[in-house]
């Protein structure tokens, strides 16, 4: 009874999120079943003791609310208060949760352009820089109107992204996550200056490197990282939501509240901020009943390279570090891996079932093949079908039992390794 509610559950996500198949996919461990047929592929996959996987259709997922246990279903978020009691409106009439029995809410988006005020948690802010004053950034944000935020909060400021997605990600994590003893100035040209940020303006930025101050046009400036050294240490809370709002902002939230249609979120290093409920995008919270292996240490990594070229494995990043991304939708957890590649976790007996979404990134194109496989204590659970570049992820979910060991491996399938970045998106286990 446990495996077929856990199966009806997962057939209702997968339709609300599009990923809905006409059939299960089935098979022994060591053989799969005559190929199934859907309107978007053909291919086999096998499946043991509860573990599913479901096919593709398409649907958005704004407003779809996933809770931990039982079907997602469309939900309008009416209220929230400080104690992360959630209350939505969906078609049966109301609904309370927890924030911590829930997965996700809504979709949070990318930001299109810039400017971008970083914080030293990661939260991103699309608003524009006017001044710095008495060690504080003002900036106005369409959400939030004008505010002000101390530089030790900050991680730095970005005016001109790369158009190349890849280097756009890897320069946001470089303002968060960068070492040095001094502030950056990262120009369009790919020169640099070491220095010290003296001010910034709507038009300018004044920066004192070796040879002196200097004024610099903003549209010269790519990004500034701010001086890791002077960062405050805020650690993230226990339990924390990832807010995202509908022009790409982003919010580490360590508390949070809607009342009367305006959204409260409060960030770890103490700053608030306010705005219209309207704008909000989605919901994902962090340290609830929701486990993502991207925040656990393996027992084991190996990869087995087809030729020579050996690939690690990545966290809450495809494997080339950009992020997340599979059919157009961004990701903010998971693991990105290159085939073929073997996972192993540690599991201490509290964890109910393993949960995931299997794809190959956007960065691939339409190339890139590969089958995902879940093995408990050695013996194979799931196999999927050939994922390839350009399909829309696929939900698994596998029953964990007792077992004491979770293998995720990732297989070559078709042209070899060519373009093989696969990703376990949101990789998880459900307590």
């Amino acid at each position: 009874m446990a495996v077929a509610a856990a199966i009806a559950a997962w057939a209702w996500w997968a339709v609300a999120f599009e990923w809905a198949g006409r059939s299960s996919l089935r098979a022994d461990d060591a053989r799969a079943n005559q190929p199934h047929t859907t309107a978007n592929a053909t291919y086999s996959a096998s499946q043991d003791d509860g573990a599913t996987a479901k096919t593709e259709t398409r649907l958005p997922a704004a407003g779809l609310l996933l809770p931990v246990d039982g079907p997602a279903q469309p939900a309008e978020l009416r209220a929230a208060d400080k104690q992360w009691r959630w209350h939505f409106a969906v078609a049966q009439g109301s609904a309370t949760l927890n924030a911590a029995e829930v997965v996700q809410w809504g979709q949070p988006v990318e930001p299109s352009a810039g400017p971008l005020v970083v914080l030293a948690d990661g939260s991103l802010l699309v608003a524009e820089p006017l001044d710095t004053e008495n060690e504080t950034l003002r900036f106005d944000s369409d959400l939030f109107g004008q505010q002000g935020l101390p530089l030790e909060c900050l991680a730095g400021l970005v005016f001109n992204p790369p158009v190349d997605r890849l280097q756009r990600d890897l320069l946001l994590d470089r303002l968060v996550y960068a070492p040095g003893q001094s502030d950056v100035a990262v120009l369009v040209n790919g020169d640099e200056l070491s220095g010290v940020l003296e001010a910034v303006s709507e038009q300018q930025v004044v920066f004192r490197a070796e040879l002196g101050p200097l004024k610099l046009d903003r549209s010269r400036v790519a990004a500034v990282v701010f001086n890791p050294a002077l960062r405050r240490n805020v650690k993230r809370p226990p339990f924390c939501v990832l807010v995202g709002f509908s022009d790409g902002t982003r919010v580490l939230a360590a508390n949070m509240e809607l009342v009367d249609q305006r959204l409260q979120v409060t960030v770890p290093a103490g700053a608030a901020f306010s705005t219209d409920a309207k704008h909000l995008a989605g919901l994902i919270p962090l340290g609830g009943r929701t486990v993502y292996l991207s925040d656990v240490e393996p027992l084991e990594y190996q990869h087995t390279p087809f030729l020579e070229l050996k690939w690690p494995f990545r966290t809450d990043r495809n494997v080339l570090g950009g992020m997340l991304r599979s059919a157009g939708q961004w990701y903010p957890k998971g693991l990105g891996v290159h085939s073929a590649a073997r996972l192993v976790y540690g599991l201490d007996g509290s964890y109910r079932r393993f949960e995931a979404e299997l794809a190959i990134d956007d960065c691939a194109g339409r190339q890139g093949s590969v089958v995902f496989r879940v093995l408990l204590d050695g013996k194979q659970k799931l196999a999927s079908p050939v994922i390839r570049g350009g399909q829309r992820p696929v939900p698994v979910s596998v029953p964990l039992d007792d077992a004491q060991r979770l293998e995720l491996v990732v297989d070559y399938a078709d042209r070899a390794d060519v373009l093989d970045r696969a990703n376990w998106l949101r990789a998880r286990l459900i307590k």
